[in-house]
Formats: structure tokens, C-alpha cells, sequence
């Protein structure tokens, strides 16, 4: 047992650690909510707000495979959520979970959520040890399946069920993320019981970051020579954990929030550091803090950071799968390779439609419900024609290469393939433009197609 100098006549200090710690926790958690508002007010794209999905490091790893095997993002992913993500990694390979402990908008919520479970009076659970340790594995499972599926489909599989989607899209009903506000609620309401219900047992990227955590150069330590017994510690620790009991929290679900300092009674009882060399929480918070946007300001000043999807190609049906609700009707003509007339007329809207807003804000006009009518109009349409399609060598110099792979039903990376063009070409310019500056003609494109539809059975 410590000597009685060790013994702690003011905690202020120690608590103010959490007082700095919950300021950071409000003001993420504050100012993604604000974007999410700004989202469904001004929509997304070049000009608008950031969808959430463009926030969400998560995001990053989910869309980390097509990025390499496609060349681009998920839907509704971007670079900026691969920076985060990378971001996170490096802050929690140096400093353990300081973005689950300091930063997590979600975590914040489960936390705040605690707070008035403790100023109701509700009694909180505790888990046996067995089953504890089952449920933390829940997390591990979410985490297989999400990647799996959503890297076989090439779509955010789980986004419907996503309960941080679904708190970022409360201010446009409950109805846009039905599943999701369930999750939502649901493991709010267990973490009246359970302190960070969903980050202990299903947050997939708290199972990530958990992985990584194990290799963390700093991480909490108890000095036994110090402590006292009194299990302070352990009472405070918002996951469950039990730092009284252990020397060295070295098994990755440690979120590095201090709490367990703070709490303790005995100076040196309980710290960070790298091998039992005490930095402080105050000092590792910050230090997390600080890698954390220095990662994302480094991005950003290099070019790298963008929060809005640059979809790949397509044409067609497909195409539609490009169409965002920040698009205003003459960008979804252009990208599904339809006049505005067309669009108009797929979607049932009358002529004097404003055609240079974003369809999110048409009254009464549902953009998903849009989408599908698109995608209807195109497959009657292309059906109707497949038969009676043009000669190719009576094409036109004037049409792009989206709408000749659309119009002669070929592939456009089969097409960009075939006249040995850069995958970057801009395919909404008239080829015989697109052509001119390279000395080449628009009978070569004739040809291309000519060949591609002659190699269909």
C-alpha cells in the first residue's frame, strides 16, 4: 500500500481530464449532427453538405475493395472516408482508442445516454465474465458480415440498419431509415442498463479499431505498488473492464477515456504510457487528438480529402445507380443519357418542372421513387429498341461514348477498351471532338462497336 502522500486531496485535476474529454465528445458530436441537418436541408454534391456516409471512417474500409478492384468508391462513400479511417488507425496504433473515448459522435450519445440512466437512479446490469466476454464477440461477427457481403455486392449492404445513418437522418422522419432508428433506439434503451451497450457488443468499427488497439504503443497500466484495492477504477470504466484486476489493459477493448484515473484516489495508481512510462490520459487525449486531425488536414492540403462520390461509369439501367438526390433534372439527363424531356416524362412530372434545383428539394417528388420510374422508362425503352438497333456504320460523330454504349448495348469499358483509350476519357464529349486532337476519326469508334456487338452470341 502507497504511503499516505500518495493519497489524492483534490481530484479536480483528474477530473478535469473528463471535463476537456466530454467538451470534445459534445462538439463532435454536435457538429456532425449539424452536417447531417445541413445534408437534408441543401442536399449533397459539389455545393452541398456531406452525406454521412462521407463522415464515417467505417465507410472507408467498407469501400476500400471496390477502390482497388473498380477504381472507385461505394455509392455514397468518398476519400475523405478513407482518410478518416487511415486517420483513426494511426491515432489508435499510437495512443490506443482515443477516437472511441474522445471523438466517436455515436460513443458520445451511448455516454450521454448514461448519464441520465445514473440521474434517473437506474441500477446498472452487470454481466457475468462468460457472458460478457460472448457478447463482445458479436461485435467481431458484425464486423465479417458487413465486410463480406458488402464487398461480394459492392453495395453498403447495412447502411439501412446503421443506427449512426439513422440518428444523422432524424430531422427527415423516421420513415428514410426505418431499421435503423430500431437499432437506434433499441441499444439506447439497453444502454440505459448496460454503459456503451453498442459500443461494447455490435460496433463493427469498435471491433476494428479493438484489433488494432492490441498493438497500441501506449496503453493504461496499473501500478500495484500504488494501489490501494478500493476498485474505484473498475466502478467507473464505461465498457466494463477491470483495471483493479489487471496490471496492463492489453486485451484492445480499452477506449482510452481516462475514467479510470480520474476516479482513483491514489496518485500513480492508475496511467498511460508506453512500457509503464506514465504520459497521463490529459496528455494522450490529446495526442490522439491531435494525430487524428493532423491526418485529415494533411489530406486535405494534398488534394486527397473529397466528401462527395465520383461514380464510376455506366450506362443504361446501371446508370441510374449514379443518379444522387443533390442532382438537379438536367444532371440526372446527363447522367442516365436521357434529355430532360425524357426525364420528365419517366418520372411523371409536368413540363414546367424546375429543371435547376435538386430533385431532393421537388415538392412532392421522392428521389428513391424516381429512381426506380428511370429505371423502368430505360428497360422498356432499350427492350423496345434491342431489335431495331441503327447500323453501327451510321453513327454519328456527334453522339458521346455514353450514348453509344447505350444506344448499341456494349459495355463502355469494353468500348474504351477496344479504341485503347485512357480510362479517364470524358465520356459525355461528342467523340468526333474527343477523337480530333488525338488525329483519330470517328470511324474507328464505328468499327469498335461493330466489333464488340459482332462478338455477342
Amino acid at each position: 500500500m502507497s504511503g499516505p502522500e500518495t493519497i489524492k486531496t483534490d481530484n479536480k485535476d483528474n477530473k478535469k481530464v473528463q471535463y476537456l474529454r466530454f467538451a470534445v465528445l459534445t462538439f463532435f458530436l454536435l457538429f456532425l449532427t449539424w452536417m447531417g441537418y445541413r445534408h437534408q436541408l441543401i442536399g449533397g454534391g459539389p455545393a452541398g453538405s456531406p452525406t454521412v456516409d462521407a463522415l464515417c471512417p467505417f465507410g472507408g474500409l467498407e469501400s476500400i475493395y471496390s477502390r482497388i478492384t473498380d477504381g472507385y468508391w461505394l455509392r455514397r462513400v468518398a476519400s475523405s472516408s478513407f482518410v478518416l479511417f487511415i486517420a483513426v488507425i494511426i491515432a489508435t496504433f499510437l495512443t490506443g482508442r482515443v477516437f472511441c473515448g474522445w471523438i466517436c459522435p455515436l460513443g458520445a450519445v451511448n455516454e450521454f445516454v448514461s448519464l441520465v440512466s445514473k440521474k434517473l437512479g437506474i441500477k446498472e446490469v452487470r454481466l457475468s465474465p462468460s457472458v460478457d466476454r460472448y457478447l463482445r464477440g458479436l461485435k467481431y461477427a458484425v464486423l465479417l458480415l458487413i465486410i463480406y457481403t458488402t464487398w461480394k455486392f459492392g453495395t453498403l449492404t447495412f447502411r439501412e440498419y446503421d443506427p449512426w445513418a439513422a440518428w444523422m437522418h432524424l430531422s427527415a422522419g423516421w420513415s428514410e431509415f426505418g431499421y435503423g432508428t430500431a437499432v437506434l433506439f433499441a441499444t439506447l434503451f439497453a444502454g440505459l442498463f448496460i454503459e456503451r451497450f453498442w459500443c461494447r457488443y455490435l460496433c463493427p468499427l469498435g471491433a476494428v479499431l479493438a484489433i488494432v488497439s492490441r498493438l497500441s504503443l501506449v496503453k493504461v497500466y496499473r501500478d500495484m505498488g500504488a494501489c490501494i484495492k478500493c476498485g474505484k477504477c473498475s466502478a467507473a470504466c464505461p465498457v466494463g473492464l477491470t483495471p483493479d484486476k489487471d496490471i496492463v489493459q492489453s486485451d484492445g477493448e480499452c477506449i482510452a477515456c481516462g475514467r479510470c484515473y480520474s476516479a482513483c484516489p491514489v496518485d500513480g495508481a492508475m496511467n498511460s504510457g508506453y512500457k509503464g512510462k506514465n504520459f497521463n490520459f490529459l496528455k494522450t487525449g490529446i495526442a490522439g487528438l491531435l494525430i487524428f486531425a493532423a491526418a485529415a488536414a494533411g489530406a486535405k492540403t494534398a488534394g486527397y480529402w473529397q466528401t462527395y462520390a465520383s461514380a464510376p461509369s455506366a450506362t443504361g439501367v446501371k446508370a441510374v445507380d449514379n443518379v444522387f438526390g443533390w442532382m438537379d433534372l438536367e444532371q440526372v439527363a446527363k447522367t442516365v443519357g436521357l434529355d430532360v424531356k425524357s426525364v420528365l416524362e419517366a418520372s411523371g412530372l409536368p413540363d414546367d418542372t424546375p429543371i435547376d434545383i435538386s430533385i431532393k428539394k421537388l415538392p412532392g417528388v421522392d428521389d428513391e421513387e424516381l429512381k426506380e420510374s428511370l429505371r423502368e422508362y430505360i428497360e422498356k425503352s432499350r427492350g423496345s429498341e434491342s431489335d431495331k438497333l441503327s447500323d453501327p456504320q451510321e453513327m454519328r460523330g456527334s453522339l458521346t461514348l455514353n450514348e453509344i454504349a447505350s444506344e448499341y448495348m456494349v459495355g463502355i469499358k469494353d468500348l474504351i477498351g477496344e479504341l485503347d483509350l485512357d480510362d479517364k476519357v470524358d465520356l459525355n464529349l461528342p467523340v468526333k471532338d474527343l477523337l480530333k486532337p488525338l488525329g483519330r476519326e470517328v470511324q474507328e469508334v464505328r468499327d469498335a462497336v461493330q466489333k464488340l456487338k459482332d462478338k455477342k452470341p
